[in-house]
């Protein structure tokens, strides 16, 4: 039996090795993650604090609470159900701001800005996607994982400090992204309002 389980182990981490090298090809032209998560933090440039804030502190975060909570089978099956919802949504957000057309404002500043505000909004919400479909993934796994015996409380540890960092991550970014939306939305009753005059 333990044979099986170190079979079914090598299985996923070449997996995940495979994924890995294809999806973070510098000139991949299906899908590149690298480009994902260069523009993400692109939205940070000119604000280098917010770095700290979104990618810094959540890693205090991550360790302090996998140092006293040891996620089991009932968290991963919990949050893959929250995370689930999350995707969703977020999926649901894309396919509105998809539909929107600037080209009939006549400022052209505002259509500017604007623009930017819906693209950096779309960028956040790839980038969370991205990392809703890997706690997905990550929580089958650790599932799974959960059911083999470890030797080392410390190995299960960091893998439980790996879903909180991201999870973590994920929410700051799902602020984010209330934050942009209620931008774009204020800015469309805006617009409303102009056109009645």
């Amino acid at each position: 039996m333990n044979f099986i389980k170190f079979i079914v182990l090598a299985l996923v981490l070449l997996f995940v090795l495979i994924n890995t090298l294809f999806l973070f090809r510098k000139n991949e032209s299906f899908f590149n993650l690298r480009d994902v998560i260069k523009d993400h933090l692109g939205l940070f440039c000119n604000s280098k604090s917010q770095y700290v804030i979104f990618y810094i502190s959540p890693l205090f975060f991550a360790v302090g609470l996998s140092m006293i909570y040891e996620a089991g089978e009932t968290f991963y099956t919990n949050l893959s159900v929250i995370v689930s919802v999350l995707l969703s949504m977020l999926l649901a957000i894309l396919s509105i701001l998809t539909g929107k057309d600037y080209s009939s404002i006549e400022d052209d500043n505002q259509r500017k800005n604007i623009k930017r505000v819906t693209q950096e909004t779309i960028t956040a919400i790839v980038f969370d996607s991205m990392l809703c479909i890997f706690l997905l993934l990550y929580g089958l796994v650790m599932i799974v994982i959960d059911r083999v015996t470890f030797d080392a409380e410390v190995v299960k540890r960091i893998f439980a400090g790996i879903a909180y960092y991201s999870f973590a991550v994920m929410l700051l970014n799902l602020l984010l992204i209330v934050k942009r939306m209620s931008r774009i939305i204020e800015f469309d009753f805006g617009v409303q309002k102009e056109s009645k005059k």
